[in-house]
Order: structure tokens, then sequence, then C-alpha cells
């Protein structure tokens, strides 16, 4: 039974409910938290406040049934069992959970009340159709074993390709959970948490997968009870057990082929958490309001496959963190944009291959279509074709990808003698096979044409004997097969015509012959009908031995589409190889941001980055708004992530020291739901990058401090970067509108000031986006505000106020009470040496030997001591 906390409903009915509905209700208890949808007639229904949700969600019309002899009311709804497809697909999206009880025996034959059995459950983690599931990118199921600070363990499923997934958080607790399970995007989430941290760590969970349906882990299997594939000799996670566990009650047929994988080589990754993920916005828009907008998967997706789109986005979203594996891919991606023109045959041979693994999954499920199968016989025969092409020399990882290309021996060649060329989309069993494969679908189907053939010679002579030429021979459910004449006509009607039915312009009669007939088309057909099923059946199971295979070739043609998409993107657009290697530094020259350059083209203007750990670790990067901080700061992420995804990059040369955790804070959210303001999340964001950060961390900061008050935000910046720079001494680039920053930087040996340049002309500011060394000394807002639109009285009055604080350097206070706050104070507090409070500039003064100075040295010294002492505070004047 599978798990899952009872929802409390009940079917309030004064007097004893039907015998349907016991069956019913007996179901429904078996599967609580699940909707029941309960097949009756040609209807799937449900009742009570089952009926009530359904009507609501699906917006179906709610109505009402007499159960018993009382006349109780008890609410129904449903949907036409023809199209419950489309129906759960939209239940699922809202993280429904649906059991199918169908009809297990012919209504016409059965003797009481029609047996109805549990044919399907579904559940937003384990469907596999692709109506369902509505697209190609991967679906996972996760079960999660937590408790305290501890580190979290957690297990993680795609049931549509087989791939299994374990793991640990990337650090404690549950933001290291989540973390660690950002990249696989989980659509169910089974979790097993202490009662009294349960709420804060599903509250977590579901911050970072809004989407994802939230449940109760069930109690795991024992050891002996898990797929082989899964068997650990040193024990079994428990995450797995319990994933084992909800996919024996839910999908128990899809269990043996599961195959147990590695995220990147060696389990080794670039981490990203879901943060950096959604800031980068590397599969999807960090707007929620603009689900279309432009991402890196999207300006990079040139896949030519459903299972190549799946692993590029995988591959993006888990880059590498190895430094021989990603040379091994970068090798391939080389390999294969020097074909030149081969390239293009070799994307144009996989163009249109069916997506084998999830065709595969729905074999092993029973879900599969006979049209499926055709495509997977056709797909097969374009394998071969895209292997043959791909040829067995080449890099490492082209070889390896040529041996897993092989499909399974002789099943295209039994699927293309098996089945028709037409297969066809409905229930059209005699359609399926090819002539001579299945004997008695020939003898049943050749039973049907005679039969048939018979019936359009009886036509032909009831219409010469009666000499009623309009008569014909027709069909429907309710009355069979009859002959229909028209009124004019009725006086010549045979008399061995029996009267059926009556309708506007006719009437329908029937003979004997006739009825003799419609028995031996029926039976036929019913016999094609049970024989082909038959057929069917032997056929899946034939398939379903080749299931593993399936999948692994089907993620070898994912993996070759990625990697054909890579060098066809290296070939058309001119991009570059990366030197990756284990190195501390990061160096770009001319790097472009790889979304924008797509949409602006030649309008983009590129930059140079030049980062090391020991020399200049850390960026400072000012400029007005608009300037473009934030894209050049995405630009550096996203090239970081495509270089160790094994991607060629869109600049002039790269040099990426291996990037092993990548770290973003940009914009301004809250978490009110949490009792957390969007500074409390700034800072908390903060925290977690200063806990987690070390030297092989790339630290990407936007306006940090910028929630609170100047000064508070001021210290809070410093003290941040003085720790990226001193402890941390990971590569780091922080933006800010604090100016006071760049001159307090000088103190930091291994840091930089650099900005994005202005043309400030007298009809207006140009921002040029050219990144240029040192500090800039203003923020231009008031040319950002008018751009914006504010009124000019708004305007006027902001830049008269901003030339007196420039120049009287006060905060404001009410009149009497201004109190002085220049440029000199700031400094003074940020660079005084800590638990001392003494001023660096007087210190160095005191220990200064001046008779040992020549005059042009003790100019020199009082020079530098000027300038790092800053400008005159007017506010000090008069002390």
């Amino acid at each position: 039974m599978p798990s899952g906390r009872s929802t409390g409903r009940s079917m309030p009915e004064p007097g004893a409910p039907t015998p349907m509905l016991e069956q019913y209700e007996r179901v429904r208890s078996q599967y609580p938290g699940y909707l029941v949808l309960f097949r009756v007639g040609d209807f799937f229904e449900t009742f009570g406040d089952d009926a009530k949700q359904l009507s609501r969600e699906l917006d179906v019309v709610l109505t009402a049934r007499s159960p018993d002899s009382h006349g109780s009311r008890v609410p129904m709804a449903g949907v036409p069992h023809h199209a419950v497809e489309s129906y759960l697909a939209r239940l699922v999206a809202k993280g429904h959970k649906v059991v199918l009880c169908d009809q297990v025996e012919d209504a016409r034959f059965a003797k009481g009340l029609v047996r109805r059995e549990v044919t399907r459950v579904v559940t937003p983690g384990t469907v596999v159709e692709d109506r369902i599931l509505g697209g190609p990118d991967h679906s996972f199921l996760v079960s999660v074993e937590a408790g305290g600070d501890a580190v979290a363990t957690f297990a993680a499923v795609d049931v549509t390709t087989g791939e299994w997934f374990r793991g640990t958080g990337d650090g404690p607790g549950a933001e290291g959970l989540t973390s660690a399970l950002a990249p696989f995007a989980p659509r169910e989430v089974l979790w097993s948490v202490p009662g009294d941290e349960s709420r804060a760590w599903r509250t977590t969970i579901a911050r970072d997968f809004p989407t994802a349906h939230l449940e109760p882990a069930p109690s795991p299997v024992s050891e002996s009870e898990l797929p082989p594939g899964l068997r650990d000799p040193s024990a079994t996670p428990v995450a797995d057990r319990r994933l084992v566990a909800y996919l024996r009650a839910t999908q128990p047929r899809l269990l043996p082929h599961v195959e147990l994988r590695e995220r990147g080589a060696g389990g080794r990754r670039l981490v990203l958490d879901a943060r950096t993920l959604r800031h980068l916005e590397i599969l999807r828009p960090m707007n929620p309001d603009d689900p279309k907008g432009p991402t890196l998967l999207g300006s990079w997706d040139e896949t030519v496959t459903a299972s190549g789109r799946r692993t590029l986005a995988f591959w993006l979203s888990n880059p590498l963190a190895d430094v021989p594996a990603i040379s091994a891919r970068q090798d391939a991606v080389a390999a294969l944009a020097g074909r030149g023109a081969g390239l293009l045959e070799l994307r144009e041979t996989l163009h249109g291959t069916a997506d084998l693994a999830r065709i595969a999954s729905r074999v092993a499920s029973r879900r599969v279509r006979p049209a499926e199968l055709g495509v997977l016989r056709d797909s097969l025969a374009k394998v071969e074709r895209a292997r043959a092409s791909l040829g067995a020399d080449g890099p490492a990882d082209l070889a390896e990808l040529f041996r897993r290309l092989e499909p399974p021996g002789g099943l295209s060649a039994e699927l293309s003698s098996t089945l028709s060329d037409d297969l066809p989309t409905g229930d059209d069993w005699a359609a399926i096979f090819r002539e001579g494969h299945a004997a008695d679908v020939d003898r049943w189907r050749s039973a049907e044409r005679s039969a048939l053939r018979e019936l359009s010679e009886l036509e032909r002579s009831e219409q010469d004997a009666s000499g009623i030429r309009t008569l014909k021979i027709g069909y429907n459910q309710v009355f069979g097969y009859y002959f229909e004449v028209t009124r004019p006509h009725l006086a010549r009607v045979p008399p061995h015509f029996r009267r059926r039915q009556t309708v506007a312009q006719a009437e329908r009669f029937t003979s004997e012959r006739l009825e003799e007939l419609e028995r031996r088309i029926l039976e036929a057909r019913e016999g094609v009908r049970d024989a082909a099923l038959a057929s069917w059946e032997a056929l899946l199971a034939r398939v379903e031995r080749d299931v593993g295979r399936l999948y692994r070739v089907g993620r070898a043609v994912g993996e070759l589409d990625a990697l054909t998409t890579f060098a066809h993107l290296a070939q058309t657009r001119g991009y570059v190889r990366p030197t990756v290697d284990g190195s501390a530094t990061l160096l770009v020259r001319d790097g472009r941001h790889p979304v924008l350059d797509r949409t602006l083209g030649e309008a983009f203007v590129p930059n140079d980055t030049e980062l090391d750990v020991e020399h200049r670790r850390l960026l400072v990067l000012t400029g007005p708004n608009m300037a473009g901080k934030s894209t050049y700061m995405r630009q550096v992420g996203l090239l970081v992530v495509l270089a160790q995804a094994g991607s060629f990059l869109p600049a002039r040369f790269a040099r990426i020291g291996l990037v092993d955790r990548l770290f973003t804070r940009m914009g301004f959210t809250d978490e009110i739901g949490r009792g957390k303001s969007s500074f409390m999340v700034e800072m908390s964001e903060v925290a977690e990058i200063l806990r987690g950060a070390d030297d092989r961390s790339l630290v990407l900061l936007d306006e940090v401090g910028r929630g609170t008050s100047t000064y508070d935000g001021l210290a809070i910046a410093w003290a941040t970067l003085k720790h990226l720079h001193d402890a941390c001494r990971c590569r780091s680039v922080l933006a800010t509108h604090f100016h006071q920053l760049t001159d307090l930087i000088e103190s930091l040996p291994a840091a930089q000031n650099s900005h994005l340049a202005v043309d400030d002309r007298p009809e207006g500011v140009v921002f040029l986006h050219r990144l240029v060394p040192g500090a800039t000394d203003r923020s231009y807002g008031l040319h950002v505000a008018r751009l914006a639109g504010v009124p000019d009285d708004v305007l006027d009055e902001a830049d008269r106020l901003l030339r007196r604080l420039e120049s009287d350097g006060v905060r404001l206070e009410p009149k009497g009470r201004s109190r002085p706050r220049g440029t000199r104070y700031t400094q003074a507090v940020l660079l005084a040496s800590e638990g001392t409070g003494e001023d660096p500039v007087r210190a160095e003064l005191q220990r200064l030997d001046v008779d040992r100075l020549a005059p042009e040295e003790a100019a020199a010294k009082l020079r530098e001591l000027r300038r790092r002492a800053g400008p005159a505070d007017p506010g000090e004047t008069g002390r």
C-alpha cells in the first residue's frame, strides 16, 4: 500500500452505500492521500469530497447520485475515459497523486458487480508518458534522509530514463541538502526527518523547489529487497531503501531496470546550489513571471533530439570538476568540430531520433502504444547510421560512445519483421502486425475479410432482388448491422426483413443472413483482438529484455547530440577552446556574455577578466547603475560553468583554473513566510558563502550591505570582502556603490579596483560597458532616474540635495543637529587596526624616521600619506 497521510476525507451518507460505492471506498482506504478515479461505463468517476476536489481543480461539472433507498445524495464528478491522460497531466501539474481503478471484466458478461482493480498509480515523480511529462526534461523523484545539523543523504531516480543517483548534502543541514539537490530540480520529494525538525526542513525544501510535491517517506525495504544494481556490500543508504519501497508500491515494473549512475567524473562536480542556478539563469529565468525569458540552456540548446536536450541541461547544471574528464570532453568536441561538413551530416543523421529511454520506460510499465514501437524501430536504424558515421576512431570519449551506441542485437530486425509499416494510433489491433507474423491473427483477419466480402455481396443481392437501389447496410454499436430503407421504398421491403429501428427518414431491418454475417464479423474481430493482444504482450516481453540496453543507447544518443551541439556552436560561432587546469588562475580575454552575445550580437561589448589566488584574487567593481556590473559578474560565472561543462567559449582566449564551487548573491528577495526581511535573507546568503568558500571557490557578490543604513552597510561590505581576501582566499568579484571601498582595498595586497566606464556628455550619460582599471567616484543614479522617467521637479530637488551632501559631508538631521560624516571619518573607522582603533596613517607617521629621509623621499611619502588620508573634511573645519 502506498505510504502517505490520510486526507481525512469522508463521504457523508446517512444510509448504507451501494455495492459500487463500497467498492470505491475500499480502494480509497488503501490509497490515502490519493484521488481515486473509478471507471463507470465511459467515464472515470469520483465521489464525495474527491468529486468536489476534482470539480474544483479541473473545472468539471459537479453532480450527484442517489446511493440508497433513503435517497441520500453523494457528490459525483468524472472525466471521459478516452481523454483521461489530458486530465491526469493537469492533476499531476498541480501536485496531486492519482489512482485509476478500471473495469477488468466485460460488463456484458459480469455476474453482479463489475470487477474493478487498480491498474495505474500516478504521482508527479513517477509518470512516464510524454503527454503528462510535458517535455524532455529530467523528471526526478528524490528520497531524503536527514536530521539535525548532520549532512543529509539522498537518493534520486528518473524512472523515465532508469538513472539512479545517490549522494549527500553539499554541507550540513537543510541548506546543504537543497544545494546538492538543486541540479536535479525534483518533481517529488519523499522526506524523512525527525518530528521536531520536520517543519523547518520541509519549509527549506519547499522554498528551493516550489513546484515539487512533498511527501512523507515510507518505511524502508530490507537490503535483500533491493534490485541487484543498487545493493551495496557496505550497506545501502536508508534513503535508497525508502525510495525502493515507494516505487514498489507505485511503479514496481520499472525497478528491475534502474541503473546506479555518477554525477560528474568520480562524483566530482562544480557545485551550483539552487540560488546560483537561479541567479545565473542557467536553466530557468530568474523572473518567474517570464517563463520564456533568456537562459543559458535556451541560448546553447541547438540539440536535435529530446535526449540531447536533457543531457545538455544536466551537463550545464552539473559541470565537471575533474581536469582529465573536462579535457577528454573538450577533445571530443574539438574532433567533431574538425570534421567540417561531416559534423552537419552526423547531426542530420541524429535529427529526429526518438527518446529511446522513455519509450523503453513505457514498454516496461506497459504504457507504450503500437506507433511508439514503430518509432523505436525507425530510431534504432538511425542510431546504426549515426554510429557508422561516427566511426570507432577518435578521442576516448567518442570511442566509448561508438561502443555504447550499438543497439540491442536483433531487436531492430525483429521489430521490422513484426510490425506493419503504417501503424495505427488508436486501437485497431488488426493493423499492428505484418501478414505472416502471427498465425492466429492472420486466421481471424482472413475470416473477418471473408465475412465483410459476403456482407458487401449481400447488400448488392438484396438491392437486385428488391429493386431498391438506395438500400444499404449500416452499423451502429447499439443495434449492430442493419438494412436501411428510405420511406418511399417501404412497400418493396422483402418479407424476410424484420423491423429493427425507425429513424427520421427511413426504417431499419435485419435478416437471418445479416445476423449470421454480423456474428461472424464480430467473432472474427474479437478473435483478432485477442490474438493480437497475446502477440502484443509477447512482443513487449521480448522488448522488455532489452530495456536496460535501450536506456544505455538512449543516453549515448543524448551525449553524442550534446557533444555535436558544442562542436556546432564552436564551429559556427567561432568559439575558442579554454584551457582548464589545476591552477588558481581565471584569465579571459575579450570574453562575452554567453546569452546576451546571442541576443545583442556585435552590439555586445567584450571584456577581460583576470583573477588569480596569489596576486589578484579580489575585484571590486564600481560604476553607475545600468553600466553592466551584474551582467559582467554573470558573464564571469557563466563562462566558468560552460568551460567546466566541456564547451568552447565566446572569447578570444580563456584559461580557467578549476573551480569546485560557485557562489552568487544577487538581487533583492524576502521570505516573509519565514519571518525574514530582504536584508535578513541577504545576510543569511552572505553567511553561507563565507562559511563555505575556500581557495577553489568563485564568489560573485552584488551590492552587499545595501539593505541597511549607509555606514552599517559599508562596514559589512568591507568586513565581507576582507574575509574573502584574507580567510577564504577565493577568487571573488564584488560589485558595489560604496565608493569608499575602492580606497579601503588598497590595504589588501591581492585586491584590485575596476569600473564600467561611462561617457558623461552634456546631453546625458552614455554607458560604454567597457571594464577599465581603477575606481569610479559616482553612481550616476540621477541620470538613470531621468532615463526611467522620474519627474523633473523630483530630480531637481534630488540634485540640489546631492550637491549639498557632497559639499558638506553631513547626514541630514533636524536643524541645529547636523553631524559631521565625511569620507575621512569613514575611512578612519574602517581602516583602524583591528582591536586597537588606531588610525593607520597616524601610526605610520609615528613610526616614520624623518631624519633618515632624503628630501625627495620625504616629499613622496608626504604625498602618499596625504592621498591615503583623503580629501579635507569640511565638517571638521573650525573644530
